[in-house]
């Protein structure tokens, strides 16, 4: 039998390396920290030699020359001194394993000098062996890394391709600089400048520089505070029509520190449930201030993870300040993007034509307008009403599949409404007409709006199911004439049985019939003239979908199934109270399946087409 031994201080440092050092991002991470807790407020990182070698300056308050051996000692630290300094680590670095680590695994060369030092001091580590000299150097620390894993060649041997690690560093070093702000960040890979920010303190010039000065525009910005628990969030998240394919533009920071909390992650994703599609999510740099006693980091090697007093509370108060920082973004995009002018200003476009205003409000006595309101609770269709010829003419040009509404004068009796009304400034969309009976295109204050008629409709009717179910108002529901038998395997029968009264909450009564399959008693009204069979397919998806997913899963089919479809004419009264309604929803930039609804050419833009020039 082998016998117990005390390990040597380089293997036991090595080992520890493991839990610490896991890639080159790993080294750049605990030197920037370091430097950042040491008061640096410019940083230089430097990666060469296929990111094994690694460079790290500072303009920070540098190692005192009695400390320095200290320093790459294991567990020796500034940060902390007893127990009670644990509940409250205001440091991005406290344990001191760090440096004792990196030098196990890697060469290391520090040179460092504080401001009250004639001279720095030069400190060269191999395999955990420590030489000191004296040295001239600026005020500062900077930390050299050379052949990173050259004594451990499984390690080496696992490290990936050069690209792969560049990425993972030049992810480290973007979520550090978002997090703070204030802080100049430079990273250089073989003498080419990769990423580089100013120190400005503004998150917002932080984003651009990381990202692009254009890309600002897609983000609106959290902040919410709750005093009594001495919570404060803040940041940016992007609009919901603004995501990417994965999850590494998502930047979360407890405190100023980066973390990858799925308590936070959720609660941002959670936020987004209605307004993207499947497999898609934000950008989001969201900062929380939350009580250190509330909060232990102390949980993973790599400070990565943390744990929370009360996770419930940390959920659903992120969750709810970016539901409402995207509402009130939102609301502000609806209402700036149908925005009517009242005159036409001729100096607009430089042009000797002038355009006719068409007064939409005359077309139609206020009986003949569809509202699409009222199409919930109708069990006909509402894009079929019965219009009197004798008192509304409608002209349609057909031109390369566009088709143009033009006004036709109405009859006196027919009252006409000024176009100089609150009503035509702010709630008439000025419609230019239908586009293969898909696309409506509305004349907007900004450029030539287009939209999708279906999912325009689909947003505002899941809205207002949404918002229905949520009242005390059960939802309006009418049984069927006929109750038609859909064909089911038992195993799908027993899912619609386990879930009657959850349906029934839904405005659907429906019926288990043994070894044949269902029948539909009673469906929502939107739904009344719609295949039974297609409506049974949705519930089951619906059914099928994750259980924390199923009520929205229901509301989004219902409301896609009842809204009007791509290749449906519509009448100019129907497209006008369409545009109204979906510019009343509180999230108009997408469908609940993440779909685009609208797309606005600017007026610039379509006056470059014809080589115009737009007055400013």
């Amino acid at each position: 039998m082998k016998r117990i031994k005390q390990l040597s201080e380089n293997l036991i440092n090595q080992i520890a390396a493991g839990e610490v050092i896991e890639r080159p991002a790993s080294v750049v991470k605990e030197f920037v920290e370091n430097s950042i807790d040491a008061g640096a407020t410019r940083l230089e990182i430097e990666i060469s030699n296929g990111c094994r070698n690694i460079r790290v300056a500072d303009n920070g308050g540098g190692i005192h020359r009695d400390d320095v051996e200290l320093a790459f000692s294991r567990h020796a630290t500034s940060k902390i001194y007893n127990q009670d300094d644990l509940l409250s680590v205001a440091t991005l670095g406290f344990r001191g394993e760090a440096l004792a680590s990196i030098i196990s695994v890697a060469k290391v060369t520090c040179t460092t000098r504080t401001a009250d030092s004639e001279t720095g001091i030069k400190v060269e580590c191999e395999n955990s062996q420590i030489k000191v000299s004296e040295t001239g150097c600026a005020v500062g620390t900077t930390m050299d890394v050379r052949d990173l894993f050259y004594n451990i060649p499984a390690r080496l041997k696992f490290m990936k391709n050069e690209r792969s690690e560049l990425a993972a560093i030049s992810e480290t070093v973007q979520s550090i600089a978002l997090s703070k702000p204030e802080i100049a960040f430079t990273l250089i890979n073989n003498k080419n400048s990769i990423l580089k920010t100013t120190g400005s303190g503004e998150i917002k010039t932080t984003i651009g520089e990381i990202y692009s000065k254009n890309i600002i525009e897609e983000f609106c910005e959290v902040s919410k505070d709750d005093k009594p628990f001495k919570l404060v969030v803040s940041g940016f998240v992007s609009n919901p029509d603004f995501t990417r394919s994965n999850r590494k533009a998502i930047y979360t920071f407890i405190n100023g520190r980066t973390v990858k909390c799925p308590i936070l992650m959720k609660a941002i994703e959670n936020a987004y449930s209605d307004m993207i599609a499947s497999g898609k999510y934000p950008y989001a740099v969201l900062n929380l201030s939350i009580p250190y006693k509330d909060i232990d980091i102390n949980v993973h090697p790599a400070k990565r993870e943390i744990k929370y007093a009360n996770p419930n509370l940390i959920f659903g108060f992120v969750h709810s300040a970016v539901r409402a920082a995207l509402e009130n973004n939102d609301k502000f995009f609806a209402k700036s993007l149908l925005r009517v002018e009242t005159e036409q200003d001729e100096s607009v476009i430089s042009t000797s034509y002038t355009q006719t205003t068409l007064n939409t409000s005359a077309y139609a006595p206020e009986k003949n307008v569809i509202d699409f309101r009222e199409y919930q609770k109708s069990s006909t269709n509402a894009f079929s009403p019965e219009i009197d010829q004798d008192d509304i003419q409608e002209m349609t040009l057909r031109r390369n599949k566009w088709e143009i509404a033009e006004k036709v004068e109405p009859k006196s009796e027919i009252p006409s409404v000024s176009p100089t009304t609150e009503d035509s400034m702010t709630e008439k969309p000025l419609i230019i007409g239908q586009m293969d009976n898909t696309y409506i295109l509305v004349s907007t204050s900004e450029g030539l709006l287009i939209v999708d008629q279906h999912i325009a409709h689909e947003r505002y009717l899941y809205e207002k199911l949404k918002e229905q179910k949520n009242s005390s108002n059960p939802v309006s529901s009418q049984l069927m004439l006929v109750a038609e038998t859909v064909s089911l395997d038992e195993e799908d029968i027993d899912l619609f049985r386990e879930n009657a009264a959850f349906l029934a909450q839904n405005g659907y009564e429906v019926e288990a019939v043994s070894g044949k399959g269902v029948r539909l008693r009673r469906v929502p009204n939107i739904l009344a003239q719609k295949d039974p069979t297609k409506v049974v397919e949705d519930i089951l998806e619906a059914l099928q979908s994750a259980p924390e997913k199923i009520e929205d899963e229901l509301l989004m089919r219902t409301a896609c199934r009842a809204s009007v479809k791509a290749g449906e004419k519509l009448s100019l009264w129907q497209m006008e109270e369409l545009i109204k309604n979906w510019q009343s929803t509180k999230h108009p930039r997408t469908c609940p399946h993440g779909r685009k609804i609208g797309h606005l050419i600017p007026r610039s833009e379509l006056a470059g087409y014809f080589s115009r020039i737009i007055n400013t």
